[in-house]
């Protein structure tokens, strides 16, 4: 049985656990365009999907710290499903900041529960008597063929009237429709499909501002891992995961230049000085980002136990989102050095190392780690102006 004491979870231990099964379903999520559910099961039969679930619902209440140790190390197994393992916890996270009455209706039944969705505004939400009308399409619904529940975020109409700009909503399942846009580069097993919704009436308690629900700034739900940031928090989530998919397709790379050899001469690949430079600089990287990862985890942890009260200060908020994105760039570097020393075979669709280049590419596109953009942003701060949107 999973355990819900902090203290006692050794994360690591059942994320390694779990990772054959991953690996496993890995091909059958590529080739369905969606995450197995044996394989989605298995990471909640392990209890770790329940990690940043609310305590008084059975879950385990930890750090964000052992969220971010899962998703690297589910990744070893299956990037697909370490990245929908991954952005349900988030919205999990982002769910035990709403009212009572929600938090009773998604979690009461049980603290495995997967809640995908799609945070970005991209819908239209009109206030109505006792609540919102939602309409729009969401882009991105990772993992959306599963969980009973989503989390979508809106821009509202006519906000001179009530003052609040963009709301997030939870949303039944039942209420969307999915539309199968997923035809991509990479990440093909997450399933990410588009979410559509028309005339959808959500009631207030299901319902939360933005700016509040984001920056942990808001009344009750005394909880400290509730009244951590969350930009900062999944951008953490999503560079843990990028480094996990990039340990294991370098972790590949090496086992098969190992038993490699030349095609015209049988000199083996292992002896070229160019092939270990490749190796040894993606390494140093790989190690660089997992260290910035780390970092982020130290920062999340202390903010959690720290004495004052969140918001954490925008500094410390900017060291998150600078960390997560040059961590997600290092991965992707270290894959293309040595994928470019991969030979031909390599490029074959049942080769492993095609499927993790194409991943980490586009893992890495995802907005929350734009790299061009924490450029400017850290350039800004650093010469005493603002870092020009929103961290």
């Amino acid at each position: 049985m999973p355990t819900n004491n902090p203290s006692q979870i050794d994360v690591s231990r059942m994320s390694r656990a779990v990772v054959p099964v991953l690996e496993a379903c890995s091909q059958a999520s590529e080739d369905a365009r969606r995450v197995e559910p044996e394989a989605m099961a298995a990471i909640q039969a392990a209890g770790l999907s329940r990690l940043l679930t609310p305590e008084r619902f059975g879950g385990s209440e930890a750090p964000v710290s052992t969220h971010v140790r899962s998703c690297t190390e589910l990744a070893r197994g299956c990037a697909a499903a370490s990245w929908v393992h991954m952005v349900c916890g988030a919205h999990t996270f982002v769910v035990g900041r709403y009212p009572e009455a929600c938090q009773e209706e998604v979690f009461g039944p049980t603290p495995d529960v997967l809640i995908p969705g799609a945070l970005a505004p991209q819908g239209r939400a009109e206030r109505v008597a006792e609540g919102w009308e939602l309409n729009g399409r969401w882009q991105f619904g990772s993992g959306v063929d599963h969980g009973p529940w989503v989390v979508l975020g809106a821009q509202t109409i006519d906000v001179e009237e009530h003052g609040v700009p963009a709301i997030h909503l939870v949303i039944p399942r039942a209420d969307i429709t999915i539309d199968d846009t997923w035809h991509t580069l990479g990440m093909r097993g997450t399933g990410s499909r588009d979410i559509v919704t028309e005339a959808v009436f959500v009631p207030e308690h299901r319902v939360m501002p933005t700016r509040e629900l984001f920056r942990g700034d808001f009344e009750g739900h005394a909880g400290p891992l509730y009244r951590l940031p969350v930009m900062g928090a999944l951008a953490s989530m999503l560079a843990g995961n990028v480094v996990g998919i990039a340990q294991r397709g370098l972790d590949g790379f090496v086992g098969a230049t190992r038993v490699r050899e030349e095609v015209y001469t049988g000199t083996a690949k292992a002896q070229k000085a160019s092939i270990q430079m490749r190796i040894a600089e993606s390494l140093g990287e790989v190690e660089l980002a997992q260290s910035l990862v780390d970092k982020n985890c130290e920062l999340l942890d202390a903010a959690m136990h720290a004495r004052r009260p969140p918001p954490i200060d925008r500094e410390t908020i900017a060291a998150l989102r600078w960390n997560a994105a040059y961590a997600a760039e290092l991965c992707r570097r270290s894959t293309e050095r040595v994928y470019a020393a991969a030979g031909a075979g390599a490029t074959h669709n049942r080769n492993a190392l095609q499927r993790w280049f194409r991943d980490i590419n586009t893992a890495c596109h995802h907005a929350i780690v734009d790299f061009d953009g924490m450029l400017e942003a850290r350039g800004r701060m650093a010469l005493g102006l603002s870092p020009g949107a929103p961290l």
